[in-house]
């Protein structure tokens, strides 16, 4: 796994190792260590008024879903949502991608050892994609871009398959005065450049007070120096971009008159010119480019940090409600600045004090919101998602129909009366069997008059 992760992306191993593959044991471990609970039927209450009676909800798998993994992380994209389908008790079928060949070729031998009546592993590239979405799956789960999100959901609107997309879009830093900013840097540097850049989930921009900037500045540069030293491109713990594709994109949006100060890194770096071919672009921070410049309007998922200046949190919140929902927000602010930041704006998740790390938690639910994506993974969040929750419902046939026309006035002003009543929860429960007696005597009442 670690070879064709860095033929892939250039990660050494103990990146690799650490980001890449460590994920994938403790998801498949919790989804074996806890599927006879998650699987298990689970009651629920059941109302006064349809006494009586159980309720119960019954996990049971969908059918066959089609997973359709990511190359950034190749492995955990593709091999989680795998592992929360089988665990479910669905078939599956499974695309890598095509843009992590190594990889894809790695996970070919990893299903290919499974029952294949159950599990297939299929590779190709946008046709094999889009011909196995226009079949007739029961559920089809996508990490990715929103372009291809978008087609996804036209391939599987006509028959009706649900959807489950983990895109991405740009997730913001909000740094105010009043924390350790050493640390906060510290913790931004890393996550921002882990797989150099190319995370879903990774640092997009920060938005800093005004106060507090030129102090972030110097020591987020400090940081990413420290690093990757003065020619990141020597270090053998910086990766390299995907395709040449993904990196002259990013030095478009370098070499394009952004308006903004480029602090560290750029597109023509103190080492030379960057060499066309070799998939590199070196960490760059980059402080108030033009918020219409190619940096701030498009997804970087790359190894450069825009740095916006603001003159106050209420400033941070209204910029970022002015963008799509993000996949994730950063916030580094006293709790209660934070508290009002969480309160004021949405996102897939957020994190106060950190970045990146809510990942890592399998007991969080994984996913975005509007353009960042829909659906939750992880742990039993993806388990649930991938099944089909069954509702059932038993009643003694010894107990009185509840539909029986023509309706009997006295029970439904019964039944209204309980239902509009406000009273205490703990009044509520405890008068909950007594009104379900009642309404039960109510309906033998009436089964009584009626046939007297």
């Amino acid at each position: 796994m670690c070879k064709a992760i860095n033929a892939d992306l250039c990660v050494d191993e103990a990146q690799a190792t650490l980001f890449h593959i460590s994920s994938i044991f403790g998801e498949v471990d919790g989804c074996i260590d806890n599927l006879a609970q998650w699987s298990a039927p689970y009651n629920v209450s059941t109302p006064a008024a349809l006494q009586p009676a159980t309720s119960w909800v019954r996990p049971q798998p969908k059918g066959v879903v089609l997973v359709i993994g990511a190359w950034n992380y190749p492995f955990s994209v593709t091999i989680g949502p795998a592992a929360a389908a089988l665990a479910a008790g669905n078939c599956l079928v499974v695309k890598p991608s095509e843009l992590a060949p190594e990889s894809a070729n790695v996970m070919q031998r990893i299903f290919d050892r499974l029952d294949g009546r159950a599990v297939r592993c299929v590779q190709g590239g946008a046709e094999i994609a889009s011909t196995l979405v226009a079949q007739p799956f029961d559920h089809i789960v996508y990490t990715g871009g929103s372009r291809v999100a978008k087609l996804i959901l036209a391939a599987a609107a006509p028959n009706m398959t649900p959807v489950t997309l983990e895109l991405g879009g740009k997730s913001p830093v909000i740094m105010c005065d009043g924390v350790n900013l050493k640390e906060a840097c510290k913790r931004i540097a890393a996550h921002k450049f882990t797989n150099t850049g190319q995370t879903c989930i990774a640092p997009d921009y920060v938005l800093v007070e005004r106060g507090v900037r030129d102090k972030a500045v110097e020591l987020l540069t400090e940081e990413v120096r420290t690093m990757f030293g003065d020619k990141a491109h020597t270090a053998e713990h910086y990766g390299r971009l995907v395709n040449q594709q993904s990196a002259d994109r990013l030095l478009e949006a370098l070499r394009e008159d952004h308006g903004g100060k480029v602090l560290l890194g750029g597109a023509s770096t103190p080492e030379g010119s960057v060499k066309e071919g070799h998939r590199y672009v070196p960490p760059t921070l980059v402080l108030d480019p033009r918020p219409e410049s190619l940096l701030l309007e498009n997804e970087i998922f790359g190894p450069i940090l825009p740095i916006v200046t603001i003159d106050s949190y209420q400033e941070a919140i209204a910029y970022v409600n002015s963008k799509p929902k993000p996949l994730a927000l950063y916030i580094f602010a006293p709790s209660s600045i934070a508290e009002r930041i969480l309160e004021q704006t949405s996102s897939g998740g957020a994190i106060v004090g950190d970045a990146m790390v809510h990942k890592g938690n399998p007991d969080l639910p994984f996913g975005g919101i509007g353009n960042s994506g829909m659906g939750r993974m992880h742990g039993i969040h993806g388990f649930r998602e991938l099944s089909n929750e069954r509702a059932v419902m038993y009643r003694p046939l010894w107990a009185p129909s509840l539909l029986s026309l023509p309706v009997n006035a006295t029970l439904a002003n019964a039944v209204f009366a309980y239902s509009t009543a406000r009273p205490g929860k703990f009044l509520r429960k405890n008068l909950l069997k007594f009104l379900g007696v009642l309404v039960l005597l109510i309906q033998l009442w009436a089964r009584h008059k009626r046939k007297a």
